[in-house]
């Protein structure tokens, strides 16, 4: 009889104790396909905005501005030497693979506005958003002039073989991404509807400068770009320098003092900034001149 009742009260034990880790089994597959289903549904939304008409001109002038302005912002870094796409994270313990498109093949896949629409919109043919990783927010400023000459500058490359692009959450990613440790969608970081700067130089130095800052350098000065580098300075930090000393940051990436500086800042003067004219560097300074209220320092040259 006291067997008996061991047997049953261990019996009990037993099947308490497999309900139990059920459950828990259970809670923790809930939990995976919680975020799984979660992560994939953000990553995939897909958003309503009209495609606008882009005019493109393919004369060389137009081409070679093209090419001089897809430098300058940085097209070459991400997708590549030739626009074919590259790899450039994949790590399993951050739970994230990205490789950014062959834009040699995706300039013939889309339209020229569907073209402009990913990179200023941040949103594909298919409605959904490019990656996280495409500034889209500071490129949404660009002028019609400018996207229409970087298109143009891209339709004369030669076709590449490259990379498809990809962006995908390996299991820590889907928990990463809904606990917020990766950046948004970038479809989610512009304003779809709000007006873009004038881009005209017979608008003033001023004016000009705004442009070339909200089009260029938001993208890791901006209140956006801060989820890139989160140290970028205020870019009224820049009417501390003199012009020679703004032109001599901008060309080389050497700051006020030879103070250390984020090398995001060196590298992009060095390999990008490098094709701003001189002009154009007067109307940054002189605009982030205006930000504190000063006056421009001198006279374009």
């Amino acid at each position: 009889m006291v067997n008996s009742n061991m047997r049953l009260l261990m019996s009990s034990s037993t099947n308490k104790f497999e309900n139990f880790l059920l459950a828990l089994i259970g809670l923790v597959l809930a939990f995976i396909f919680y975020v799984y289903f979660r992560s994939d549904s953000e990553l995939y939304k897909v958003y309503d905005v009209a495609i606008e008409s882009i005019e493109l001109h393919s004369n060389p002038d137009i081409v070679a501005e093209g090419e001089r302005l897809s430098r300058i912002r940085g097209c070459f870094w991400c997708h590549g030497q030739s626009l074919e796409g590259q790899q450039y994270f994949a790590k399993a313990d951050r739970g994230l693979i990205v490789v950014a498109p062959n834009l040699t093949r995706k300039v013939i896949e889309y339209t020229p506005s569907e073209f402009a629409r990913a990179v200023r919109h941040g949103v594909k043919r298919d409605g959904t958003s490019v990656q996280p990783a495409m500034p889209s927010f500071a490129f949404y400023n660009m002028s019609d002039a400018d996207m229409g000459a970087i298109i143009a500058y891209i339709q004369s490359l030669p076709v590449q073989q490259g990379f498809e692009g990809e962006f995908r959450l390996m299991p820590i990613g889907w928990f990463r991404w809904v606990t917020g440790q990766f950046p948004p969608n970038a479809a989610d970081l512009i304003d779809h509807a709000a007006l873009r700067p004038d881009p005209s130089p017979n608008g003033g130095m001023v004016a000009r400068g705004r442009y070339l800052a909200e089009s260029i350098c938001t993208e890791c000065h901006g209140v956006n770009g801060r989820l890139r580098v989160p140290n970028s300075p205020d870019l009224a930090i820049a009417a501390a320098y003199s012009r020679d000393d703004f032109h001599r940051l901008m060309r080389t990436g050497v700051s006020l003092g030879e103070r250390a500086i984020d090398y995001h800042m060196v590298d992009v003067s060095k390999y990008r900034y490098i094709e701003f004219r001189d002009d154009e560097i007067d109307a940054l300074h002189t605009y982030f001149r205006s930000l504190v209220g000063l006056p421009p320092e001198t006279a374009v040259k």
